[in-house]
């Protein structure tokens, strides 16, 4: 899930664009027809497509460009499913990712139209007694609004296995992970957690699974018909392929609200259509137009964290907001093994575009080749003047306390240097150095490797991604065990509490 400053591979969403290229037709199968005009406008796209899938290996990707009310493009290239030779086409469907948090976002939006969910209300309220673990604050401030805007204060996560295993249900996970660690409404942390919690609200609030929810109410209204919390049935699916290009098996994740949405590239154009409020024909209107704008407006006033000499980026309802040369940018993006995908539109110039792989894909110079097609006004130019320096640490001496989670106790320190270096210690181990220690958008990160005493970290010594804030002379916030191999990937977070040593 890597849009802002997200620091592990899995969660961040990617923040630039790229895509395939298309594969010679097999005998006795007609390459895909695109009209001459259309082949001529986006020549450069399409070349640029080819040139990633040749030089990237990428198996496929889908490309889908609305304009003016109109889908005026889309293509697949590439397979679907390389090994049974089905060749890739708009109509696709590809796990989407983190690209499912708008489409979760714009569920929420429909219950609150209907009066059924209060945005500004403890979420805690629309959860049939499922309750968080507020170590940070108090879970009264956990509101949807807050979760859409990743300002809630829940914790960076994700959980899913790559060898087939079930994952959690909605329950368990938030039972055991839903933790409060920053105070609410202080600051950006994107969250998968908090997504899964408002997935969980809508199930509760509907009374229907998260998947009919979306099914009945947002993709049969939209003429999403390739659309669906898993496989949709009936539709082509492109296969994820890992990093070496290998056919990976179906698997879910235990936070379906965050990243578990299938749908086309096709079905996807449909969606920004209705969101830049040019739908097309057949559409219903699932939200007023006031309600769809007020997605688009910041929801916080914690931008996310960004590289320097980045424009600023703010959130509104799970879209990302920003701006190009000046105009304005709604988007997201996804990523996890075997999935790379972004969609963006321009509301001033009513365009849009969708790019999906099944694969790790650089889409960033697909995506600049389609603006430069379209509204050449709109292209990234490159950002110039000095990068400011990096902040020093303003911590000194040792802070102690505890990791404290589901499964326990960890006694846990911190002893920070002169030079702006720092050593930590967990549950009694012999200290170790904080490696890439940051102070930055008012948090210190920092990793290492110790032992979780988690047991989905299986008592094996795992990478500890650190992040804390002073709060009331007191460091707090998570401590997230992250792994990803051939089976299992997950970033499983814990609470930290650090006071200065007497």
């Amino acid at each position: 899930m890597r849009h802002c400053k997200f620091r592990y591979p899995v969660i961040a969403a990617i923040a630039a664009m790229g895509l395939v290229t298309n594969v010679p037709a097999e005998a006795g199968q007609d390459a895909p027809s695109v009209a001459s005009p259309v082949r001529d406008q986006f020549a450069a796209a399409r070349a640029v497509i080819e040139k990633t899938l040749r030089d990237a290996k990428v198996p496929s990707v889908a490309v889908a460009v609305v304009k003016d009310g109109r889908i005026i493009w889309e293509e697949g290239f590439g397979w679907a499913d390389r090994e049974r030779r089905i060749r890739a086409t708009a109509r696709t469907a590809y796990s989407l990712a983190s690209m499912t948090k708008p489409i979760t976002a714009t569920a929420a939006m429909t219950l609150n139209q209907a009066g059924k969910l209060d945005l500004d209300k403890p979420i805690e309220r629309y959860l049939g007694g499922i309750r968080l673990t507020a170590y940070a604050g108090s879970a009264g401030g956990v509101t949807a609004r807050r979760i859409m805007s990743h300002s809630a204060g829940l914790p960076l996560y994700g959980h899913f296995y790559l060898d087939g295993t079930k994952p959690a249900g909605l329950s368990e996970t938030i039972a055991r992970f839903g933790i409060v660690a920053f105070p609410p409404g202080t600051r950006f942390r994107y969250s998968n957690m908090g997504m899964n919690v408002l997935g969980a609200a809508i199930e509760h609030v509907s009374r229907r699974s998260f998947g009919d929810y979306l099914r009945r109410d947002v993709f049969i209204p939209l003429g999403m018909k390739d659309s669906a919390v898993g496989f949709p049935v009936g539709s082509a699916v492109a296969v994820r392929y890992d990093a070496d290009r290998k056919p990976m098996r179906f698997y879910l994740t235990d936070h379906p609200g965050s990243g578990d949405v299938w749908a086309s590239a096709h079905d996807m154009a449909l969606f920004l259509a209705f969101h830049m409020g040019t739908p097309l024909p057949g559409q219903r209107a699932i939200l007023t137009r006031a309600r769809i704008l007020e997605m688009q407006r910041p929801a916080s006033s914690f931008p996310m964290p960004i590289p320097p000499g980045t424009p600023r980026r703010d959130i509104g309802a799970s879209w990302i907001l920003s701006t190009i040369n000046g105009h304005r940018q709604v988007w997201h993006s996804g990523g996890q093994p075997g999935v790379s995908t972004f969609m963006t539109f321009y509301p001033d110039q009513k365009f849009g575009f969708v790019l999906l792989a099944n694969s790790s894909a650089p889409l960033g110079p697909i995506g600049q080749a389609i603006r430069e097609a379209v509204a050449p006004e709109v292209s990234p130019r490159p950002e110039d003047g000095p990068r400011p320096a990096p902040r020093p640490i303003p911590f000194k001496g040792k802070w102690v306390g505890t990791v404290i989670n589901y499964a326990g106790r960890q006694p846990f320190a911190v002893t920070f240097q002169d030079g702006g270096g720092a050593a930590v210690e967990l549950g009694g181990a012999p200290g170790v150095a904080l490696a890439s220690p940051e102070f930055a958008d008012g948090a210190l990160s920092g990793q290492f490797t110790g032992m979780s005493n988690l047991p989905e970290a299986k008592e094996q010594p795992v990478r500890l991604a650190l992040e804390l804030v002073l709060v009331n002379g007191q460091l707090m916030g998570q401590l997230t065990a992250i792994e990803q191999n051939a089976d299992v990937v997950f970033m499983l977070p814990s609470f930290v509490r650090l006071r200065p040593a007497p």
